[in-house]
């Protein structure tokens, strides 16, 4: 438990951690934001127990860029350390998830597929690479009012198809895992009859990789025209929906903050559960500023649920707190980390 007043820096330590597992962190879009006032660099430093590696660095030169050195041995490719220490984390920035845009739960589930499968990871780079050449290829021809399917839109469409076919079937095994996950975690901890469920939904969809190859030609020359006109696709990986539902009606419109901190909390657990799965290691779970937002009437079951990990990082401001939902923090088990 990280015990300190707002500003203390138990976010910091934690998305050190964080940054060790995803190469960025969880709260800043540059790494240069992360930098203290009046500093070019940073330096985080680790050791570790029963993980992949037993110690883990990474510095920042403002000038150099990042570098990460894992048993005294440099990763070559910042995308080699992503999944590198299982872990799971649930911070505020997460609401965005469930009532933020779609692109916000896009983020999270190819955030978490690609640390499970670096074979998905390398799809998508490279299906974004593509997709930012084919735009550029609909704005010359929109430039040059080339209203009509390309043979360099279909050069590229070719190229594109079988990565899109294979992130469509890794989004749907995903949704599928954390919908059984969901489901067992509503059951045992809530007895209200209430139930959890992600509904994803494709721009293109088909059940084999020839008969989406040829949705996607076709939707191609279909939208030629209006793509030339806005100068990018209108189709893809890129546009596919996720949908949370809870009791069949969807969070983002009818769920009260309490609901939704209670709906990312499960969330994040079923990840925990998915990960455990895969690699047969419990991760390493990091609650920032869990007791905030969170239901008193239902928090005490979910928050027994973290206390079953082996070991998770919780920040808080006040040891009421952890009275209040049900944590005894004079347990053995819980170390209070002033900061």
């Amino acid at each position: 438990m990280l015990l300190g007043k707002n500003g203390a820096g138990k976010t910091s330590i934690l998305e050190a951690i964080y940054l060790l597992n995803f190469s960025k962190s969880f709260k800043a879009s540059r790494d240069e934001d992360i930098l203290q006032i009046g500093r070019d660099y940073f330096q985080i430093d680790s050791e570790w127990e029963h993980a992949r590696y037993r110690k883990a660095a990474v510095n920042y030169v403002k000038e150099r860029g990042k570098r990460f050195i894992y048993d005294g041995v440099v990763i070559p490719r910042v995308s080699d350390v992503i999944g590198s220490f299982p872990m799971v984390l649930q911070s505020p920035e997460d609401f965005r998830i469930s009532a933020g845009a779609g692109s916000e739960r896009r983020l999270y589930f190819d955030r978490f597929i690609s640390q499970i499968s670096p074979p998905y990871l390398r799809d998508l780079m490279h299906f974004r690479k593509l997709l930012k050449n084919r735009n550029a290829c609909l704005k010359n021809q929109s430039e040059k009012k080339k209203y009509h399917y390309s043979e360099e839109l279909e050069i590229y469409d070719q190229q594109m198809s079988p990565l899109m076919f294979r992130i469509l079937q890794m989004r749907k095994k995903a949704v599928s895992a954390f919908n059984r996950e969901l489901c067992r975690l509503y059951r045992e901890s809530f007895n209200d009859g209430s139930h959890a469920e992600i509904r994803y939904t494709a721009s293109l969809d088909a059940e084999d990789e020839k008969e989406f190859a040829r949705i996607h030609r076709e939707t191609a020359r279909k939208n030629s025209d209006k793509e030339v006109a806005l100068r990018r696709s209108l189709f893809g990986p890129n546009y596919d929906k996720y949908t949370f539902f809870r009791r069949d009606i969807p969070l983002i419109n009818f769920a009260s903050q309490g609901e939704h901190k209670i709906w990312l909390t499960m969330l994040k657990l079923a990840e925990g559960e998915i990960l455990k799965q895969r690699s047969g290691e419990e991760p390493l779970y990091l609650f920032d500023d869990l007791f905030a937002e969170l239901d008193l009437a239902n928090s005490r079951r979910t928050v027994e649920r973290i206390m079953e990990k082996r070991q998770a990082l919780i920040s808080t401001t006040d040891l009421n707190d952890l009275r209040r939902h049900g944590i005894d923090s004079a347990q053995s088990k819980i170390n209070i980390i002033e900061i």
